[in-house]
């Protein structure tokens, strides 16, 4: 017996699918909008709907507004799905939203004042677990899933 194929699956395995799929993109674009300022902040609306957001947004440019700038990548290391609820007939303002868990390795991740010297706390923790809202604002869309938060703490190590 084969395996069934990701566009048969249940409709809240392929959300939750979509939504993993999401993060790995999510924290490509906070690095690539924090390693090179030139980039419009704009580009976090791709990737993100309030409150995380603005939220990042204000951060981001906070960020710039100091001087400084990231080196390095974060890596996504692992991702949990927890719930996920496709019923959008709720209260106004529901949207399908589907909960991740991801472990971020923060390790090759570091910023730099405008005379490049480093101005990340030496002690800092190796990776961020972030608590992640996936929404989609267009469902069925595939490509419609958005961040709405992200809170994260840092960690030694992740989870499990």
């Amino acid at each position: 017996m084969s395996s069934a194929s990701t566009s048969s699956a249940a409709p809240e395995q392929q959300a939750a699918a979509e939504a993993v799929a999401l993060v790995q993109v999510y924290w490509q674009t906070v690095d690539q909008l924090y390693t090179d300022p030139s980039l419009s902040i704009d580009g976090l609306y791709d990737v993100a709907v309030d409150p995380e957001a603005t939220s990042e947004a204000a951060t981001l440019q906070a960020f710039r507004t100091s001087g400084y700038t990231q080196t390095g990548q974060s890596r996504v290391v692992s991702t949990t799905t927890g719930a996920v609820d496709l019923d959008s007939t709720g209260e106004a303002g529901d949207l399908p939203t589907v909960r991740v868990t991801a472990c971020i390795d923060v390790t090759q991740v570091g910023a730099t004042d405008t005379n490049g010297a480093s101005v990340v706390a030496p002690d800092q923790a190796p990776y961020l677990v972030a608590d992640m809202t996936i929404v989609n604002i267009a469902y069925p869309d595939p490509a419609a899933w958005r961040v709405s938060s992200a809170p994260n703490t840092q960690a030694q190590a992740c989870p499990g």
